[in-house]
């Protein structure tokens, strides 16, 4: 099921020689992993920043992603699970986790 309330933004400033930088965040609310809504998913808030360079055809980027170094579930589904020897089943979260805070550096040429 789809989370009742996510939210993204940001704000990006560019100047006329070429420099630009943005703050972006992420929101996904805490949601039901299971038809049910008895188990339900974590939600979290991610922080990005990026900076640029434009110089000619070539642009420079540092992107920072995660920023606050949250740790979160990007997937999260209810799994339920049962062993040849268990009685009854085992249900639990899986997911998948998401990225740690990172850096990333890029070049770009415009034609």
């Amino acid at each position: 099921m789809a989370p009742l309330f996510t939210s993204i933004g940001g704000l990006t400033a560019k100047t006329k020689d070429g420099f630009s930088g943005s703050l972006r965040y992420r929101f996904i609310d805490n949601r039901p992993a299971n038809e049910t809504n008895t188990v339900r998913a974590e939600g979290y808030l991610l922080a990005d920043v990026v900076l640029s360079y434009r110089f000619k055809k070539f642009e420079f980027t540092l992107a920072g992603e995660n920023i606050l170094n949250n740790e979160w579930r990007e997937a999260q589904f209810d799994t339920e699970s049962r062993l040849r020897n268990e009685i009854d089943p085992v249900s639990e979260i899986h997911y998948t986790p998401g990225s740690p805070r990172n850096l990333k550096v890029g070049v770009s040429f415009h034609f």
